[in-house]
């Protein structure tokens, strides 16, 4: 029987499919050695990032609100973010400069008349009470003259205080007052946040404190990504009803918003030698979590293991698996079990 030109090339194709199949290059995949590391098991507290910097800044003065700032603008330290309408604080500043140059002149007189008077009391040519006088309406004047430079001073800090300055750098986040509203002394104008000074405040157990100290790292859960902490503050007062105490984690600047949820992981226990892979080697599963691992033929193999303590990228397992061996932590998603690979040492 004779096979069409057609027939002839399909089944020339179909002979040579398994040899070019069988030709195929085995996919190259990054592996890195299991190993023993001192680790302690780890458990998880709800936490929240918080501003170290996080204020309702308030007017010094009362008075009517001229300008305030945008919210969303951000502003350095010394930076004006609302302004009182200074034309009532400024006239009552004119009006006390005006009365202590007043008082200065006649304090200026008052002395100049006072040494006359104790001249002419040495020659004998008055009495003693009017020399007395003299000096008594010098000292008056004196003590006068202090308490209108006090009062002038308070009228000069009230007139720089119409001006509510940053105290430290951030942004604005809340107005509190509108311009055109009335401000009383001690009335929150605008919620000022500095940003980029995170960290995560959470409650920790007080019988977990001892496995934890200050300058410690750790890892925090935030929107699903691991990002390095470090312990900063372990408040020594707990709470008499849940028996926690808090515990403050500095985060880097710029790794999450103010109020995110975090997950903050602290040790529970005393360290111990664990068998620990970095976590790009776990693949997760419905059914268990599996890691492949690499033998000596360059063979993968698919091995169920059991997740335990953590340390930063690491990640303690317990399964088939020895120290030493190698496992793959990229290039695993597509393997199948059995199948030849190339492996390639992770930098």
């Amino acid at each position: 029987m004779k096979l069409s030109r057609y027939s002839g090339l399909v089944l020339a194709a179909a002979l040579l499919t398994p040899a070019v199949a069988q030709q195929a290059p085995a996919p190259s995949v990054s592996v890195v050695a299991a190993r023993m590391v001192r680790m302690a098991p780890s458990m998880a507290l709800p936490g929240t990032v918080v501003s170290r910097n996080d204020s309702h800044l308030a007017s010094e003065v009362e008075g009517r609100v001229a300008w305030v700032a945008e919210v969303g603008t951000a502003v350095k330290q010394g930076d004006v973010v609302a302004k009182i309408d200074g034309d009532v604080i400024g006239l009552q500043l004119a009006s006390d400069k005006a009365n202590v140059a007043r008082l200065a002149a006649q304090l200026s007189y008052d002395r100049a008349q006072a040494e006359r008077m104790q001249k002419l009391f040495g020659m004998n040519a008055i009495a003693k009470s009017t020399r007395d006088q003299a000096v008594s309406t010098r000292d008056m004047d004196a003590a006068a003259l202090a308490q209108a430079q006090a009062t002038q001073k308070r009228s000069q800090y009230q007139f720089d205080h119409s001006q509510i300055r940053a105290p430290f750098p951030g942004r604005v986040v809340q107005r509190l007052i509108n311009a055109g509203e009335y401000a009383a002394a001690g009335k929150d104008i605008v919620r000022l946040v500095q940003t980029d000074a995170i960290e995560v405040s959470t409650q920790l157990p007080i019988d977990s404190s001892r496995f934890l100290r200050e300058g410690q790292s750790t890892v925090v859960i935030i929107q699903n990504k691991p990002v390095k902490a470090t312990v900063r503050a372990v408040v020594p007062v707990g709470d008499i009803a849940s028996r926690t105490l808090e515990i403050r984690l500095t985060l880097p600047a710029n790794s999450a918003y103010v109020g995110d949820a975090a997950k903050v992981l602290v040790p529970s226990a005393t360290p111990r030698n664990v068998l620990a892979v970095p976590r790009d080697a776990l693949i997760l599963r419905e059914d268990n979590t599996y890691i492949f691992k690499v033998d000596k033929k360059n063979v993968a193999t698919r091995v169920a293991v059991e997740t335990g303590a953590e340390d930063g990228s690491l990640v303690e397992i317990k399964g088939q698996v020895g120290a030493g061996e190698h496992v793959i932590v990229r290039g695993a998603e597509r393997l199948q079990p059995g199948q030849k690979v190339r492996p390639v040492a992770s930098s």
